[in-house]
């Protein structure tokens, strides 16, 4: 069968001499491809990752301790103790009267101003000072509106930045707990008073109940 397709193309082509000419094959032009890189050996593969340069040592972060945060309604932090002693109006020498109460804590507890206002009096332990014998380290806080003021006494320290004029604000952090004045080493306690309107001292558990649930009223 391959003999006689070919010598009938054969005869055709001799027969049809003005037949075209066959078509020439096309011309294909060679693409250089890239060559990929040679796999890596199976030593190569497995040999332990070389570091390239020295990574600097991380600095460690400091932990930053939490602002302390004012209890509602209430002069100073309650823990870790906040024993009231509801000794207003109770005798003192010289025939004066307790105007405030004590709240006996431990020392450095944390003391903050009741409304926003202005430090208008600081009595500095030690000096020479009116009551500074008696009341140790004391601020006077009076509020931006109403002319009630308030009387924190026998601290251990004030905050940093405070003095006589400062304006604060309700809840901001103005001293800690001591027992400079007259108290007697380590009785640490504050003695609060109020004052509305600027007028005669009040019994202050009248006007911070309730009081925080760590604390406890004698």
């Amino acid at each position: 069968m391959l003999l006689v397709a070919a010598t009938a193309v054969a005869a055709s082509s001799m027969l049809s001499p003005h037949a075209p000419a066959a078509a020439a094959p096309p011309v294909v032009h060679a693409v250089p491809v890239a060559q990929a890189p040679p796999l890596a050996q199976p030593a190569e593969a497995l040999a332990p990752a070389q570091r390239l340069a020295p990574i600097a040592p991380i600095a460690p972060v400091e932990p930053v301790a939490p602002a302390p945060v004012a209890p509602a309604n209430f002069p100073m932090a309650p823990v870790p103790r906040c024993d009231i002693l509801s000794n207003f109006g109770d005798g003192r020498s010289g025939g004066r009267a307790h105007e405030g109460i004590d709240i006996l804590a431990t020392k450095g507890q944390e003391v903050f101003a009741m409304v926003d206002g202005t430090l208008t009096l600081q009595v500095v332990a030690g000096s020479n000072q009116s009551g500074a014998s008696l009341s140790g380290n004391l601020w006077q806080l009076t509020a931006a509106t109403g002319g009630t003021y308030y009387i924190y006494a026998h601290l251990s320290a004030f905050a940093d930045g405070l003095s006589k004029g400062s304006k604060v604000t309700k809840g901001q952090l103005i001293g800690y707990v001591g027992d400079t004045g007259n108290p007697g080493a380590g009785n640490y306690h504050l003695h609060f008073e109020i004052h509305p309107g600027g007028g005669a001292a009040v019994d202050p558990l009248t006007l911070l109940r309730p009081v925080p649930v760590e604390c406890k009223v004698y």
